[in-house]
């Protein structure tokens, strides 16, 4: 106590000194001490925003903060620009009222300065849906001393309910995994997560784990790994802790693990949110991840519909102008062949694809219902099961297109996509031919497949489309392998002169029959048009045409770069004012009889009968329009009138009054009577009703005309378009009728 008061002593004494200036001082310092800046909130606890609120709903999810800032002695502190921060956002952000740098109040801020307080201002707090506590910070620099002063406030971010788990997920990545020997991926990471029941991340359990995986049912030798609270644990149940709500689970198949899909089951206990002391409330959910081979067990073969041509060049540089500056009259289509195994995963990848592509024999372009169709083709085709026989009852192996023969290709279309009856998939193939033996039987180099997916082999009999054939007019990117996703890449690459020819292609890989163990080719395969670059072009003319009458239009299909495309059908739909009409025969909709031949064009016969004159040149009496695709073509039908005749004029007795009738007839160009025609009628001296009359199908108008007995006038008649008709009319008297007319 004694040495305490003596150097309080020395102290006093030594201010005393100094605030006197003893000693030779300046008479000491004096250090200004800075303002301060408070902050308090209507609330520091809010609820998650459960109902998406915007900050101007002024919700229960909001706070609203009231800034104040002072200088050391206490006064308000105006016109400092003072800045405001919240962290971390992913619990709540801020709001502020409308101002030169914030147009909208539902506007929401990580930070903001509030620029030339004056000495209180107002922020709000906005809680988002994630629980916890979120720092709002606000600060400024004290102009006198230029000091940074700040002061912080706490908000609390809670659900509203307890903390304890209410939902368990899960999710594989990948979702497919591979047997250990097949050489693919045999492991899947299992990513898990624990929710309570207001939707927030459950707690970090203490010296515990909070979450039991386990595989359902027999999975052979496949196990899961995790790390648990005591450390690294691997086997069919196992049990883990969240971090922050989120833990991690490893799948691995092993050899012996049954294909297919295998469940994986995992809870948690709503209870206590522990699962090391028993699990006496359980929430739990439950994935499946797919074992499989990686072989190759089904195929499919595509192409993109847009982008998936190229127009080739002579220097091989690939040109995005169409048309391309050197082009070599070849194009490009992408093709693309999707493998996948029995389990549906990908096929492994590095599995090889092969390709092919025939095109030839085929009707040519006039050979009606065969008219770009393969010629040796039918729909009773019968495979062997097993071995390399093939027959067709209605077969022209030696004769339709001009034969076959050896190192032809025969595809077969066993797919139900492709028409053929269920249970034929397996025998969906394209081998090469080794003999013809008659019209009907073939042989081919290498055995067709079993047909035994079921685990028996099953002949349906003659069932099946095929086609026989070669390739004249393209070819196709021999081989391929698949990617990561079991996709290989091809081009089938032909002329211009062959768009629209009818080509047959397929894709094919190697996988196994899983009854024999031997090899089974899978097969995918399409027939399509050998197309052309997008958009297309569809011209047709003469336009306009005559009408009632029979006239020949043709009609052309080119492509973007004008290339003509063959062997496409036509389809039109007449629309006709009146009367009848036809094309090819086919009523007033359909298709041409005929395909576009090798100039991209076919002639269609148009036939028309009682059709009105057209009225103006914008108003046709009819109209054709052929279409393909989303190209279309019209052709306009006109029926022009090329006269007006005096059909002449009798006399007639209307309600005891004498008077004249005339009859007034419209004709065509081709001398055909003309139906429609508007004719305007007036007369000097005398009455003329109507005024104006409409021909009917005999091309004729009738005028009544009236006036004093025994006078006369001329009537003038007048149709559009043509030369107007004048008559001399005389009025019959009363007794120019027998018996008299009149009263």
């Amino acid at each position: 106590m004694k040495f305490f008061g003596k150097t309080l002593g020395l102290m006093l004494a030594s201010l005393t000194l100094a605030s006197c200036g003893g000693g030779g001082g300046d008479g000491g310092t004096f250090t200004p001490q800075s303002g301060s800046i408070t902050i308090t909130a209507t609330t520091t606890s809010l609820p998650t925003n459960t109902g998406g609120w915007a900050p101007s709903d002024h919700a229960s999810n909001q706070a609203e903060l009231t800034i104040t800032t002072r200088n050391a002695d206490g006064s308000l502190l105006v016109g400092q620009d003072v800045s405001v921060s919240i962290a971390p956002v992913s619990v709540a952000a801020l709001s502020f009222p409308v101002s030169d740098d914030n147009d909208d109040f539902d506007n929401l801020y990580q930070s903001f300065v509030i620029k030339g307080t004056n000495g209180s201002t107002n922020a709000w707090v906005n809680a988002s849906t994630t629980a916890g506590t979120a720092t709002v910070t606000a600060s400024m620099i004290d102009p006198t001393t230029r000091r940074s002063i700040s002061k912080s406030i706490t908000i609390t971010v809670t659900s509203g309910v307890g903390t304890n788990p209410a939902s368990v997920s899960l999710a594989p990545s990948p979702a497919g995994v591979y047997l250990p020997d097949s050489g693919g991926n045999s492991a899947s990471v299992i990513a898990a997560v624990v929710l309570d029941g207001g939707g927030q991340f459950v707690p970090n359990p203490v010296n515990a784990d909070n979450l039991q995986a386990e595989i359902i049912g027999n999975a052979g030798d496949a196990v899961l790994s995790t790390n648990s609270n005591s450390g690294p644990v691997q086997g069919t149940s196992v049990a883990t802790h969240t971090v922050n709500g989120k833990a991690t689970i490893s799948f691995q198949a092993g050899n012996s693990t049954p294909q297919g899909p295998v469940q994986i089951k995992a809870t948690a206990d709503r209870a206590d949110n522990n699962v090391s002391n028993g699990i006496q409330d359980p929430v739990s959910f439950t994935v499946s991840v797919v074992v499989s081979d990686g072989k190759l067990f089904s195929i499919t073969i595509t192409s993109p519909d847009v982008n998936a041509i190229l127009a080739n060049t002579v220097s091989g540089d690939v040109s995005a102008d169409i048309p391309p500056p050197d082009p070599d009259g070849t194009y490009s289509l992408t093709v693309s062949a999707l493998g996948t195994d029995r389990q549906g995963n990908p096929v492994l990848p590095g599995t090889p694809i092969r390709f092919g592509s025939i095109d030839e024999p085929v009707g040519t372009f006039d050979a009606g219902a065969s008219a770009n169709r393969f010629l040796i083709a039918g729909g009773d085709g019968n495979p062997q099961e097993g071995g390399t026989g093939f027959t067709a009852p209605t077969g022209h192996f030696r004769t339709a297109g001009g034969g076959a023969g050896p190192g032809d290709a025969i595809i077969v279309f066993g797919k139900t996509q492709h028409g053929a009856p269920q249970g034929n998939e397996d025998l969906e193939s394209a081998l090469t031919v080794a003999r013809i033996n008659s019209e009907t039987s073939l042989n081919t180099t290498a055995p067709f497949n079993n047909n035994n997916t079921t685990g028996s082999s099953v002949d349906y009999g003659a069932v099946l489309d095929y086609i026989v054939g070669r390739s004249n007019h393209g070819n196709i990117t021999a081989g391929a392998l698949t990617n990561e996703i079991g996709v290989a890449h091809a081009t089938l690459n032909y002329t211009v002169e062959t768009l629209g020819h009818i080509v047959a292609m397929w894709a094919q890989g190697d996988g196994t029959d899983r009854v024999t163990g031997s090899s089974r080719r899978v097969t995918d395969a399409v027939q399509l048009l050998y197309p052309g670059i997008a958009p297309a072009q569809l011209v047709a003319f003469p336009s306009p045409i005559p009408g009632n009458t029979t006239t020949t239009v043709t009609v052309c299909l080119a492509d973007a770069l004008n290339s003509p495309i063959q062997g496409v059908h036509i389809g039109f739909q007449m629309n006709l004012g009146g009367g009848t009409g036809s094309v090819d025969g086919n009523g007033t909709s359909g298709t041409l009889d005929n395909t576009t031949g090798p100039d991209g064009c076919v002639d269609a016969a148009v036939v028309t009968s009682g059709m009105p004159v057209s009225t103006s040149p914008d108003a046709p009496s009819g109209k054709i329009t052929f279409s393909v695709g989303g190209a279309t073509a019209d052709v306009d039908i006109v029926v022009q009138l090329a006269f007006i005749s005096n059909g002449g004029v009798g006399r007639v007795c209307t309600n005891s009054t004498p008077g004249a009738r005339a009859t007034i007839k419209a004709f065509t160009t081709t001398g055909d009577p003309a139906a429609g025609v508007q004719i305007a009628a007036t007369c000097n001296g005398l009455t003329v009703d109507p005024s104006t009359a409409t021909t009917g199908a005999n091309g004729a108008a009738v005028f009544n005309i009236t006036g004093t007995p025994d006078s006369s006038g001329t009537c003038t008649f007048t149709a559009e378009g043509v030369a107007p008709l004048s008559i001399q009319v005389t009025i019959p008297g009363a007794d120019d009728f027998s018996p008299p007319c009149g009263p």
